[in-house]
């Protein structure tokens, strides 16, 4: 189910109870990349979301302020789910590559919960991942 959300997000799939797959399709302003995160912590919510896969290839570096909302505002919410595997796929930057990482272990340092997060090249390495037991 293709749903282009805007002209920068589209949610691929959602589940019940199972995969949610997320694109950004541009980079972001920060009010654009609130407005989509919102909107995926609302499907984990509703759906039961076990899994969920974010290519995030065109999105630039989230900012510092963004990074500290996530964390105030949404990673509350989410950590209470049922959510167990979070798949990101970034461009070859290092930089993306750490600033998520730091960002999700803190979270998840905070927060107590055993999530597994990985972080891929390409979609279909991550989807595998995520099918793995």
């Amino acid at each position: 189910m293709p749903a282009p959300v805007s002209d920068y997000f589209q949610i691929t799939s959602c589940e019940e109870g199972g995969l949610l797959h997320t694109r950004w399709l541009r980079s972001v302003n920060p009010d654009e990349y609130r407005t989509g995160v919102r909107l995926v912590k609302e499907l984990v919510l509703e759906n039961n979301i076990r899994a969920w896969l974010t290519d995030s290839r065109k999105l630039n570096s989230v900012p510092f302020a963004e990074q500290q909302w996530l964390k105030r505002e949404i990673a509350p919410a989410v950590v209470m789910t049922k959510l167990e595997k979070i798949a990101r796929v970034f461009t070859e930057d290092v930089f993306h590559y750490i600033a998520f990482e730091n960002l999700t272990q803190v979270i998840i340092e905070e927060h107590r919960k055993t999530l597994l997060i990985g972080q891929f090249t390409s979609v279909d390495a991550a989807l595998a991942w995520l099918q793995m037991e």
